[in-house]
């Protein structure tokens, strides 16, 4: 089969969950979910955090303690990361080997897809329940992220039933 011979559908839901796969890896590892700048007379203090660093000042340390909201927002984006990882795989898996072109490994990857949107969806929803401002870039590509493994599991399951992989 190949590339050359897959249907336009699959085709973009692949370069989707490509995209969401990197959205969310760079919202992930970049330390911008929030950001703030206070002002203290003439001083601006400047914070940033992400899921795993905060930096201040030009300094950037590890996240040591965390409140449980926030090892949930960990959990559930690493679990998204996980799940959009294994939906890329099983889906090039699939496009390129004969051997695994069978409706459960399509069916598989069209859910990671839907389970990486899903958990990154939790993640951004927590942790924006309990920083309502500031709110920064990296927050922002996880949700990018989210959007694109959405629109590609559901593009596998519009081509899963318009085209009927074997």
């Amino acid at each position: 089969m190949g590339l050359a011979d897959t249907s336009v559908l699959l085709k973009i839901a692949l370069g989707s969950t490509l995209a969401g796969i990197l959205f969310h890896l760079i919202g992930l590892a970049t330390p911008y979910w929030t950001s703030q700048t206070i002002t203290l007379g003439s001083l601006d203090f400047s914070y940033n955090s992400g899921l795993w660093r905060g930096c201040s000042a030009g300094r950037c340390g590890s996240i040591t303690s965390s409140p449980s909201w926030m090892e949930a927002t960990q959990a559930f984006a690493i679990l998204g990361f996980l799940a959009g990882l294994a939906a890329i795989v099983l889906a090039v898996l699939y496009v390129f080997l004969e051997q695994l072109r069978k409706d459960i490994i399509y069916i598989i990857a069209s859910l990671g897809n839907l389970v990486a949107a899903g958990c990154i969806f939790l993640a951004v929803v927590i942790f924006g329940s309990k920083i309502t401002t500031g709110l920064s870039w990296s927050f922002g590509l996880s949700i990018v992220g989210m959007i694109f493994h959405g629109v590609a599991g559901v593009l596998m399951g519009v081509n899963r039933f318009q085209n009927k992989p074997q």
